[in-house]
């Protein structure tokens, strides 16, 4: 006992020592209220054929406590939570107060704290809502573990959780004490806020009301979060990642003047990089956050780690990618963020540090690596601890030496997991870490370290599972308790390595950041300055005021395409879900030209119901546009790399969601761009390659033709939609089809084709081969019609026993067939396609492999091009069959600028375009906004597609005045902006910079 004693009191004397070590440095967290003491449950089991009433006491309760994470990124987490600024000396100071001042029906949570370049204010986030006891479901084997198996039914245990309803930001005034908030909006969640200026935050929010994507196979949506800023006094609102459909969180600041954030890419095919065991499903779709970064004005998004990476084990650093989330960048440059298998694990898992490659690069080369996890993974990242596992399952047990824990009389038998970094001086690391299992799902791997036997329901989740391993283990440890540690050692090879800062048992500390000037961390003021995307650019088709940008690439020959292994025979997992997205094997001479495609967000209720397809949102192509350059001589224009060039240069409108996908000369798809992106107004994106994400490209696109003053910019967004339309000789054609978008729809557009060209066979109660072609009355997704028959029987139900084809799982196919007849986004590899067109069009013949899908007979039809190219375009877009595909859900473009003169602004440049129904010219409103007085609004129509001018009669010299704006599309959709005279006058380009006439 005395050895015990004097153990215990020389861990604390360390611990303090360390804690009075790191004092010189203050740190504001964020500590949510833990879940002590232990839980009597009572009920009534049969235990030997006798019922009986037991009650046992059950250590644990902390299993149930859920702390934020991208699961429950807006509400479910335990509540209250407070701010606390932690002093030089150790004292403390709460800065937002939720616990002493929270009730059931009115409670809060300030999280997401961030420091100001100076060092002298915090900005955080504060959630709103209700307090909500936590219910759990018991197993009877939990009362007694030879009690016949039942369910004991739900109970209510003291643990809590918030039930918000909105979030708003806060600044405060470390010297003064003051906090100043933004008003809070019911409904509306304003948070994870960073400063991106001395005066200016970036933070997520949910204020565009879009809804995530809808994976296929799914029929829920969650809340979108996109990236928004505004200044410190809650002006100057912009939205700056109009590219996110889904989520975008917690975004930060690096010393190269971009901004990260974790955003969930959950679009088209990138779901189904593995089945979960079922044919034809999803993987966890939850863990599809990967790390991006962005000009802080949105311009030139592009992924930092894990969008192409990922393979269901280990990469090279020891950890299987999940989720990324939760971010500091270190003094080095370094990038850290905890990595974690989503909801079940309280946002902890790894902790992952990561040297971010050149610009345009994103990781190693697909096909030189080893194994398939380490494609494009960065090629410097540190496993920060390698004892914190980030699997979906309780941590390890402890390994030699013995460590105690402030606040629990036993050792911890768990090494626990990691989460939220934070950046200390000299390139240090804090961290929060998380002491216990930290999992809802168990397994006994600590009773057999231990030596000892097993005792049931110790294994899975639920059930009572968690708090039933916990009291039989019969030890003072938590379950699962956060607090925040410094690293002394990375990689750490042992807990003990991880030096106390704050941890109390009755807290989860969390979301640490240091209250230091940013020069004390990175040598530095502040982080580099980024300019505005426009002010970026000196082109004549990128004017002021314009609501265009230009995206250009050097050539989309020289890609990364490809899938690793080459496309797959029949099924794969990996294929057009991974790395690469090639839908056939083709030659680089059949690469003709490049897609736009705009993707609408979702919004409203009930998606399902309105839209069915498998790229998970609206998608309407804006163009086509051919890549073959001939010379006058008619010969191939080469690039200074000695290949034949294939650059192109688009303008087309910018604020809009858009996909890329490279085509053929009849338009039809041979890869396909996953990752959303976006041009800001004025900005000229341009790149090397097609997906060239592991070396540099062969040419720079200056060096292209597309380039030179003898290319001709195709303008898209404009009223009318190119496609390609084959090609005769050296000249690919096109035809034109009406609208600044082009949809295609099931029953509007591939019904009438069916009926006028395949029902006479494909119909009636024998229809050919088994396919009904003529099942398209009601709604198109109910079963055994039509498009369900082609879209959603992965089974082979709607296909004859004699015609169906065996795959890895029997008759039940897995991606990227989603049927006998249509392989997802690939017209060219469908068997529906190739029978209209009457030849296999895949560049491969029936003999060439035993098991795939054959074209079989000839099959000839009286089609005509323009319906095979309406039938392969809707193949490629997605096969959309919803009863509402054709809505306009894409808000228009509305850049407005002023003019300046005499050191006043003397009129506006208003920019205007759409890529959906097109503008409503009568809609614009402009309103001026002088302090104290009401709007004074100037009617002016909007352009269709592009700028009006507007000259003011007396100018606005007074910097507090606002100007507002707002323009609506056809359908209805509104864009508004609303600028303080003295934004306009810092941001006016040079050239705006004279007087209207």
């Amino acid at each position: 006992m005395k050895k015990y004693c004097l153990m215990m009191f020389l861990s604390l004397c360390c611990l303090l020592n360390m804690a009075y070590a790191f004092a010189a440095v203050p740190i504001v967290y964020s500590r949510c209220e833990r879940a002590t003491g232990t839980y009597d449950l009572t009920g009534t089991v049969t235990v030997n054929g006798v019922k009986q009433e037991m009650t046992r006491t059950l250590r644990g309760l902390d299993v149930y406590d859920v702390l934020p994470d991208v699961t429950n990124f807006f509400s479910g987490f335990s509540a209250p939570c407070d701010l606390v600024l932690r002093q030089a000396d150790g004292n403390e100071r709460i800065i937002y107060h939720c616990s002493t001042e929270s009730s059931q029906q009115n409670a809060c949570a300030a999280l997401d704290p961030q420091v100001s370049f100076d060092g002298k204010e915090i900005a955080f986030s504060v959630f709103r809502g209700t307090l909500e006891n936590v219910k759990a479901n018991f197993h009877s084997q939990v009362l007694h573990p030879d009690a016949a198996p039942e369910n004991l039914g739900w109970h209510t245990l003291p643990s809590k959780r918030l039930n918000a309803n909105g979030a708003h930001l806060h600044i405060h005034d470390v010297e003064s004490g003051e906090t100043r908030s933004m008003p809070f909006q019911q409904g509306i969640f304003d948070s994870g806020p960073t400063y991106i200026d001395h005066d200016r935050l970036a933070f997520t929010s949910t204020r565009d009301q879009n809804l995530s994507t809808m994976v296929f196979r799914t029929n829920s949506n969650r809340p979108g979060t996109r990236i928004y800023a505004i200044n410190t006094d809650w002006t100057n609102l912009e939205l700056s990642s109009h590219h996110s459909l889904s989520q975008e969180q917690h975004p930060i600041m690096l010393m190269d003047g971009r901004v990260a954030y974790s955003s969930w890419q959950i679009f088209g095919g990138l779901p189904f990089r593995h089945s979960n065991g079922t044919p034809g499903r999803f993987t966890t779709i939850d863990n599809l956050f990967h790390i991006y970064i962005q000009a802080p004005d949105g311009a030139g998004n592009f992924p930092l780690f894990g969008q192409h990476s990922g393979d269901h084990s280990p990469s090279y650093y020891g950890e299987d990618h999940n989720a990324a989330h939760f971010m500091a960048q270190l003094s080095n440059g370094q990038v850290c963020f905890s990595d974690y298998y989503r909801g079940n694990n309280n946002g902890a898992g790894a902790i992952i540090c990561v040297t971010p490659e050149p610009e345009g690069i994103e990781g190693k080369d697909p096909h030189k690596v080893a194994h398939p996890a380490d494609m494009y993974v960065p090629n410097h990242v540190i496993n920060v601890a390698p004892w914190a596992q980030n699997s979906d399952k309780i941590a390890a047990p402890m390994e030699p030496p013995v460590l105690h824990a402030p606040g629990y009389a036993d050792p911890m038998l768990f090494t626990g997991k990691l989460s939220h970094p934070g950046a200390l001086p000299d390139n240090q690391l804090m961290l929060t870490w998380f002491k216990g299992m930290c999992s809802i799902v168990m397994n006994d791997d600590i009773f057999k370290k231990m030596g000892l036997p097993s005792p049931p329901l110790v294994h899975g989740a639920g059930s009572g599972t968690g708090m039933n391993l916990l009291t039989h283990l019969n030890k003072d440890i938590p379950g699962c308790d956060g607090g925040i540690y410094l690293a002394t050692k990375i990689p750490s090879r042992h807990p003990s390595d991880l030096q106390l800062i704050v941890d109390s048992p009755q807290w989860h500390e969390i979301m640490a950041r240091a209250v230091v000037p940013y020069s004390a961390i990175y040598g530095m003021d502040r982080p580099a300055i980024i300019p505005r995307a426009d002010k970026r650019v000196d082109r004549p088709e990128l004017p002021a005021g314009t609501p265009f940008g230009l995206l250009g690439a050097a050539s989309i020959t020289d890609r990364e395409t490809r899938p690793r292994g080459g496309v797959p025979v029949f099924e794969s997992f990996h294929a057009f879900n991974l790395q690469g997205t090639d839908t056939i094997d083709y030659d680089d001479d059949e690469l003709c030209g490049v897609r736009m495609i705009a993707t609408y967000p979702n919004r409203g209720p009930n998606i399902h119901e309105q839209i069915a397809n498998i790229t998970g949102e609206r998608v309407a192509i804006l163009g086509e546009v051919p890549v073959l350059h001939y010379a006058a001589d008619g010969k191939r224009i080469m690039d200074p790399s000695g290949y034949p060039d294939t650059s192109f240069l688009l303008s087309f409108p910018a604020n809009t969601p858009y996909i890329m996908q490279g085509i053929d000369c009849e338009g039809r798809t041979l890869n396909t761009d996953q990752s959303w992106q976006h041009l800001r107004p004025g900005e000229e994106k341009t790149c090397g390659g097609c997906h060239v994400h592991s070396r540099p490209t062969r040419i720079k696109f200056p060096q292209s033709h597309a380039a030179s003053a003898n290319y001709s910019i195709p303008e898209l967004g404009r009223g009318q939609v190119p496609l390609l339309a084959g090609k005769t000789g050296n000249h690919v054609n096109t035809r034109m089809a009406p609208g600044y978008g082009m949809q295609i729809e099931f029953k509007r557009d591939i019904k009438p084709i069916f009926d006028r060209r395949c029902i006479s066979c494909h119909g009636g109660k024998q229809p050919a081969a088994g396919l009904a072609l003529d099942r398209t009355e009601g709604a198109n997704t109910a079963p055994n019609t039509t498009w369900w028959c082609l879209v959603m029987d992965n089974t082979q139900t709607c296909t004859p026993p004699e015609y169906r084809v065996s795959g890895i799982n029997g008759h039940a196919l897995n991606r990227p067939y989603l049927s006998r007849y249509i392989k997802a986004f690939n017209s060219r590899g469908s068997l529906l396609y190739w029978k209209a067109a009457n030849q296999r069009t895949d560049n491969r013949t029936d003999d060439q492999y035993p098991n795939d899908i054959d074209f079989g007979n000839a099959h000839l039809t009286d089609i005509t091009p323009e319906e095979l190219g309406i039938l392969s375009r809707w193949i490629d877009l997605g096969v959309p069959g919803g009863a509402q595909e054709l809505k306009d859900t894409q808000k228009p473009v509305l850049n407005l600028v002023a003019m300046v003169g005499n050191n006043r602004i003397t009129g506006f440049r208003i920019g205007t375009a759409d890529a959906g129904s097109g503008i409503d010219p009568d809609s614009l409103v402009m309103c001026i906004y002088r302090p104290q007085r009401q709007c004074q609004n100037i009617p002016r129509r909007a352009d269709a597609h592009g700028i009006v001018t507007l000259a003011l009669k007396d100018g606005i010299t007074d910097l507090r005045t606002e100007i507002e704006a707002h323009v609506k599309d056809k359908a209805g959709n509104m864009t508004s902006v609303r600028w303080t005279a003295e934004w306009l006058l810092t941001h006016s380009k040079p050239d705006d910079s004279i007087a209207p006439p």
